[in-house]
């Protein structure tokens, strides 16, 4: 479009630049679904998705490209190269090179081997000579051609490949997502025969570096509903308290399929055109500023409809109403989960709070809409534990601050153990150990930096928010949220002295995490 270019030396607008190849959005996903619903093997619309997924991330599919190249540089070869060999340092004999000229289309006059005499070039220079010179000019021929080496090394005919693969493999790898004549089995490009069984193997190398550092039993509890709903293909609940480590293990989760799962985490926004926007953007599918709800809805229902990739939406609370006079309408969205999703066989996991249950109390109670038909589609609820063991604390305390020692574990568990803001604690700590240690211009987290950062920043913030809520004055209008878990327990605290181990054993405990209001195994019988 002419509005869309700028001549050169014009008035400078910022947005002349939006079409820059550098702000190119991966695949999108409504595409390569389609792509996808051509293919018959699991394994194969795997790796399309897998690339599909990392095509939105830094770098692109360009950057699968280059990844590729540099992890296996020896399979940058054709089939004849690899059968000869493609280790580095190889030489090739004077027989392979013969053959590999070619099939390279390349000339004894650019690789002469030992005893070959460049005829061409001799024919032209005995054109110049008078007769009785041109024996000589033959001698002269066959000495250089004795100099020749008897074979040459790989690197010689590696850089042909290695210069069309850097042109070429970020088209073929789009066209393998897109393109359904491209075959998805070893054998081309000519420049790198082995590609595909070479992106299996990236594959499964990059899920093999992402399994989680720490599972507890909240992870293992949800990872199990979270693989039963993808094998069947239905809708479950994982429902637990908050700062449980819930969305931690969904993500990791989410990670060791990268191919078959898509993770999305839900904001409070209540119009739909946020909500679908956020499921977009989770799968890939494209989004314009000027995008209607109806346009991405349909998208997203595109990509989804092959049941090949499964929906894992985190705070699911947030699919209900979300202002208190919507709760006399019927929740759209849930309804949309049903019928445009469960009811057409994709799985969609649901990862939610105790809220979400009230939410749908309250909305059966101010609406016409009832909750049967919904509550018949849950293939399984999960009631996820409510609290971790101190050896599970520790774990995740340690994934947190790697470099920490033990005491420093122990000090960070322990405070979590004691504070209402349970993993969330964990992560105070954490954040404010290491900018202390970034301060002092040290490498690693030290335990002065722990004691430090729980005596001098977290107590006094938990201490001060829950001095704070009590001196609130409460408002005419009765909330329905329900009111912070109460921080740090006051006997936490300690004089200047350094924090002695023995001194934890008489912290009590936060109180009891409640499931409130009745359980939701209840509400769903």
């Amino acid at each position: 479009m002419s509005t869309r270019r700028a001549s050169a030396g014009g008035r400078f607008r910022q947005e002349r630049f939006a079409s820059a190849p550098e702000f190119e959005r991966g695949l999108m996903a409504n595409l390569v679904a389609k792509r996808c619903n051509l293919l018959d093997r699991p394994e194969d619309k795997q790796l399309i998705w897998f690339l599909q997924l990392l095509s939105h991330q830094s770098g692109g599919i360009k950057k699968i490209a280059a990844d590729m190249m540099e992890k296996y540089p020896e399979r940058v070869a054709t089939k004849t190269m690899l059968k000869y060999g493609t280790k580095p340092g190889k030489m090739y004999s004077a027989a392979q090179v013969k053959v590999l000229r070619d099939e390279f289309g390349i000339g004894s006059s650019d690789l002469p081997l030992y005893g070959e005499v460049n005829q061409d070039e001799l024919a032209s220079h005995l054109q110049l000579l008078p007769d009785d010179e041109k024996n000589l000019a033959h001698d002269m021929a066959r000495e250089d051609a004795e100099r020749h080496p008897n074979g040459y090394p790989l690197a010689e005919f590696q850089k042909h490949c290695v210069s069309a693969a850097q042109g070429q493999l970020e088209n073929r790898l789009l066209s393998l997502c897109l393109d359904p004549a491209t075959p998805i089995t070893d054998g081309a490009p000519w420049y790198f025969p082995t590609l595909v069984s070479t992106l299996r193997e990236f594959q499964a190398g990059w899920i093999a570096a992402r399994h989680p550092e720490a599972v507890t039993s909240v992870g293992k509890a949800l990872c199990d509903a979270l693989e039963y709903a993808a094998a069947r293909r239905r809708l479950i609940i994982a429902d637990g308290l908050a700062r449980t480590g819930k969305s931690y293990a969904a993500k990791a989760w989410c990670k060791l399929n990268p191919g078959s799962v898509r993770y999305v985490e839900l904001t409070a926004c209540s119009d739909d055109i946020s909500f679908f926007r956020e499921i977009a953007a989770s799968l890939g599918v494209s989004i314009n500023l000027n995008s209607k709800a109806q346009e991405l809805r349909s998208r997203i229902e595109e990509t989804l409809s092959g049941g090949d990739l499964m929906l894992v939406i985190d705070e699911a609370h947030y699919l209900w109403p979300q202002k208190r006079h919507y709760h006399s309408a019927a929740p759209t969205r849930i309804n949309w989960i049903m019928t445009a999703l469960v009811n057409r066989g994709v799985a969609v996991a649901l990862i939610t709070t105790p809220q979400f249950f009230r939410s749908l109390t309250a909305i059966e109670m101010t609406s016409h809409w009832t909750s049967d038909q919904f509550k018949g589609r849950i293939g399984r609820y999960v009631k996820l534990p409510d609290t971790l063991s101190r050896d599970e604390l520790e774990d995740l305390a340690g994934v947190l601050l790697p470099s920490a020692n033990a005491d420093s574990i122990r000090v960070i568990a322990r405070y979590a153990e004691s504070s209402g803001k349970y993993l969330g604690a964990m992560e105070a700590i954490a954040d404010t150990a290491k900018y202390f240690c970034e301060s002092d211009g040290r490498p690693e987290v030290e335990f002065k930096d722990v004691e430090r950062a729980v005596r001098e920043s977290v107590t006094p913030s938990d201490e001060a928010l829950k001095a704070a809520l009590a001196g609130a004055t409460e408002t005419k209008r009765r909330r329905v949220s329900k009111a912070i878990a109460a921080p740090l327990q006051p006997d936490f605290r300690h004089d200047e002295t350094p924090l002695p181990m023995e001194s934890f054993s008489s912290l009590g405990t936060a109180p009891a995490r409640q499931n409130k209001p009745e359980s939701a195994g209840a509400l769903l019988q």
